[in-house]
């Protein structure tokens, strides 16, 4: 749990709300909140504290809201469009910076004109660059990968070897991995996926998109480039799942723009459905990516029924290598 963060977001809730709030330790997520309100019964709230919230996150977030109706998230810093879901979901939740919102049967508070106070560089994480996430996503895939030599991990992950400690560097300064007779150990897996996924979403993803282009084939007929072309997104998650009826595309491919075109028929169009993106991984993964990055980018996408089929991905695929 971060302390600092709650402890913040009760001073700053103060002024101007006059709302004051007692931690008390709970076996269920980080604890309790007794908010006490001028002229109101006070409530009891179950938190849980996070630095930030993505998209991805939501799902869960929605589970516990249903699993305890008094839940308040509290955050370090929220952007406007993950308020907006949160406040349709009615899930009540507190900035640092003392924004605040909750909704019960007989109560209302809505809060959200102090500004996002100001942080400093956070230099802890500056493993994972756009290099550094290639070998972290390799890393996800393999855990044993960690255990290999330096020159094997580079080459198994398509990195150059000058990238390798500084990651594992990384990983070590976040607690996610310890070292235990002279081998390193995974701590908090699922954490580091978050984390990726996260970093990725800004980090990595924009800078392996090449091009948008039209599809005019039954995209189930076209037969991909085994190991330089395969399907992400939607498309792989219906393969993966059968759950799925895709309305865009994306490919992850090696093969040229003269090639793509050729081989499945593709027109070039700035609003086509079809988004292809650099294949930044090594080895065949098949017909479609890594269930990983499957995963990833249905997660990322404000649909429910992507995310549902992102969870059924991660219950069959990923959640046995955490």
């Amino acid at each position: 749990m971060d302390a600092e963060i709650l402890h913040k977001a009760l001073e700053n809730l103060k002024d101007p709300a006059h709302i004051y709030g007692k931690f008390e330790a709970g076996e269920e997520l980080d604890g309790n909140l007794i908010l006490h309100f001028p002229n109101r019964p006070s409530l009891k709230m179950v938190i849980e504290i996070k630095k930030e919230l993505r998209q991805h996150q939501l799902l869960q977030l929605i589970k516990t809201k249903r699993q305890h109706d008094n839940f308040l998230l509290v955050a370090e810093r929220l952007l406007p469009a993950i308020k907006g879901q949160l406040q349709k979901e009615e899930i009540a939740y507190l900035e640092e910076n003392g924004n605040f919102f909750l909704k019960t049967d007989d109560s209302f508070f809505f809060i959200d004109s102090n500004k996002p106070i100001k942080k400093k560089k956070d230099t802890a994480r500056k493993g994972f660059t756009k290099t550094g996430l290639k070998l972290v996503f390799g890393f996800l895939l393999e855990p044993e990968l960690i255990n290999a030599n330096q020159r094997s991990i580079a080459e198994k992950s398509g990195v150059s070897l000058g990238t390798v400690p500084g990651v594992i560097k990384t990983l070590k300064e976040n607690g996610f991995i310890v070292t235990h007779k002279k081998n390193f150990v995974w701590q908090n897996r699922k954490e580091l996926l978050t984390s990726w996924i996260n970093d990725y979403e800004k980090i990595l993803k924009p800078k392996l998109f090449r091009a948008r282009y039209e599809i005019r084939k039954d995209w189930q007929k076209l037969q991909l480039k085994q190991g330089e072309t395969h399907w992400g997104g939607e498309p792989a998650g219906d393969l993966l799942t059968g759950y799925l009826r895709p309305e865009e595309f994306i490919f992850y491919s090696n093969e040229s723009q003269i090639n793509l075109m050729k081989s499945y028929d593709l027109k070039p169009n700035a609003n086509g459905e079809l988004l292809v993106y650099e294949k930044f991984w090594s080895g065949d993964s098949g017909a479609t990516a890594p269930p990983l990055l499957v995963y990833t980018d249905l997660i990322l996408k404000d649909d429910k029924r992507c995310r549902e089929t992102a969870q059924k991905i991660f219950d069959e695929y990923i959640q046995p290598i955490l």
